[in-house]
């Protein structure tokens, strides 16, 4: 790797390392294969992460800011003004865009999972901070309004952002077809599914 500035080189090494550990989950990387993967030496990447952990917890810290800064402005924007279906056709098409942009981070959150890593608990609280918290008082405003009947607002949005990663994880992640439709289609179907539910009238 060229001589960088401290800062460039500390972005390359997260970056690198994002890559490897969404490859092989925390506890299958080491520090060497690290460095090598970066193509630093050891002592190099020990200046700028003190152990793994900081390694990893700056991906994580990292990769969730880039991803939900934009997903946060534009969902609470359209929380203040949209009508329920435009609102959640919205928050389905910024999480399945997300998920296209950064397919790695979703991959570090099921590995945090799986390993019981302690890092597993940012991820959480990056999602419930960004995502769910702005659809839970949206759905309080709606219930105030009329516009939705009453409900617990926190089910009913884990299971709509549920429903979402579900499709994503499969169609992105696994590479199942299991919804045949497009990606914009399929968005429609979920919105319309969870607002109307399934029972004929």
């Amino acid at each position: 790797m060229r001589k960088l500035p401290k800062a460039d080189r500390r972005k390359a090494i997260v970056e690198a390392a994002a890559a490897l550990f969404a490859e092989r989950g925390f506890r299958g990387v080491t520090t060497k294969e690290l460095a090598q993967r970066v193509g630093v030496t050891e002592p190099v990447l020990y200046t700028h992460f003190k152990t793994k952990r900081d390694l990893y917890s700056a991906i994580i810290d990292g990769a969730s800011n880039e991803a939900f800064d934009l997903v946060r402005e534009r969902l609470r924007q359209s929380a203040l003004t949209d009508p329920p279906k435009v609102f959640f056709q919205k928050l389905a098409t910024l999480i399945v865009e997300n998920q296209v942009r950064h397919p790695e981070y979703i991959r570090l959150i099921l590995f945090s999972a799986l390993e019981k890593h302690e890092l597993s608990e940012l991820c959480f609280e990056r999602h419930a901070q960004v995502i769910y918290s702005i659809v839970i008082e949206y759905l309080k405003r709606q219930m105030k309004a009329g516009t939705v009947r009453k409900l617990d607002p926190t089910l009913a949005a884990r299971v709509f952002v549920g429903t979402v990663h579900h499709y994503c994880i499969f169609e992105l992640h696994f590479g199942f077809k299991i919804v045949r439709a497009s990606r914009k289609r399929a968005v429609e179907n979920m919105v319309g599914i969870f607002l109307n539910g399934i029972q004929s009238v």
